[in-house]
C-alpha cells in the first residue's frame, strides 16, 4: 500500500528563508556554483513543507478566516467561507475573494480583512494566470471576469473556461470565441468563430468563414489576404504569440 507523505508547515523563519532564496534564484550576478547551492538549498526547503495557506475557524461565532502556511493571520476569522486560498508561490496574492450573508466579495489578506470590494456578487474565484477573478453576478448562469478592485473587466457572457496558451486566454461563449492577451490585458470579446493559437506564429481568428488577424490596439479584423505586414506600424500590431 502506498504511503503518503504529510509534510509539516514551515515556521516563521523558514518562510523568510523561502522568500530570500527565491529571490536570489534570479540574481544575475551570483556565479554557476553559487546559482547551483542557492537552487539546491531551494529545492530542499520547497519539499520539505506545507506551503499552503488554510482555514481557520473562531469557536465562539462559526465565522472562517485563512492562516498562512506558517500560522499567521492573513484575514480574520470574520467571513463564512472563500473559494480561493493561495500559498507563499505560484498561488500568492494579496486579496481574498470571501463569502459573506451569501455574497462574494473581495478582502485585503494583510491580516486586516479590510473589505476592498462589496458583497454584491454571487460567486468569485481568483484566477491566477488571467490576473483577475472569475466571476457569476445577477443571477446568470454564464460567468465573466473582474479586476481585483470590482471592475467588470469581460461581461458575464462566458460559458467555458479555457487554460492559457502561449499567454492568452480564450474566452468563449456557446457559439463564439474571443481572446485576452494576458500580457497586455487587451481582449476581443467573443465573436469569432475560430482562433487558432500556435507558438510564435500570429493568432488567426475566423469570422463568415473569413481567415485574418486583430490589430490589439483597435481591435480591428483584418483579413488574411488584406493584410500587409511589411507597412504595417507599431500601433498596428496584430495578436501573436511572438516571444
Amino acid at each position: 500500500m502506498r504511503q503518503v507523505k504529510i509534510l509539516t508547515r514551515p515556521t516563521v523563519d523558514q518562510m523568510n528563508e523561502y522568500s530570500q532564496l527565491k529571490e536570489q534564484l534570479f540574481n544575475d550576478k551570483l556565479s554557476e556554483k553559487e546559482s547551483a547551492e542557492i537552487a539546491e538549498q531551494f529545492r530542499r526547503l520547497e519539499s520539505s513543507y506545507n506551503w499552503t495557506n488554510f482555514v481557520f475557524q473562531n469557536p465562539d461565532t462559526g465565522k472562517r478566516g485563512i492562516k498562512n502556511a506558517a500560522g499567521e493571520v492573513l484575514v480574520p476569522a470574520e467571513f463564512d467561507d472563500f473559494s480561493f486560498l493561495g500559498d507563499n508561490d505560484l498561488f500568492y496574492t494579496t486579496h481574498m475573494a470571501a463569502m459573506k450573508d451569501r455574497g462574494f466579495g473581495i478582502v485585503a489578506a494583510d491580516g486586516t480583512g479590510k473589505v476592498l470590494v462589496d458583497f454584491r456578487f454571487d460567486y468569485l474565484q481568483w484566477d491566477p494566470f488571467a490576473g483577475m477573478y472569475m466571476a457569476l453576478w445577477d443571477s446568470k448562469v454564464e460567468f465573466g471576469y473582474v479586476n481585483p478592485q470590482g471592475k467588470v473587466i469581460i461581461p458575464n457572457i462566458l460559458t467555458k473556461y479555457n487554460e492559457p496558451c502561449y499567454g492568452h486566454l480564450i474566452l468563449e461563449t456557446d457559439l463564439f470565441m474571443g481572446i485576452l492577451d494576458l500580457r497586455t490585458s487587451n481582449f476581443v470579446l467573443p465573436e469569432y468563430f475560430n482562433i487558432e493559437v500556435e507558438e510564435n506564429e500570429k493568432i488567426v481568428f475566423t469570422k463568415n468563414r473569413v481567415k485574418g488577424y486583430v490589430v490589439e490596439r483597435t481591435g480591428k479584423f483584418i483579413p488574411a489576404d488584406e493584410y500587409d505586414e511589411e507597412n504595417m506600424s507599431d500601433e498596428d500590431i496584430v495578436y501573436n504569440t511572438f516571444k
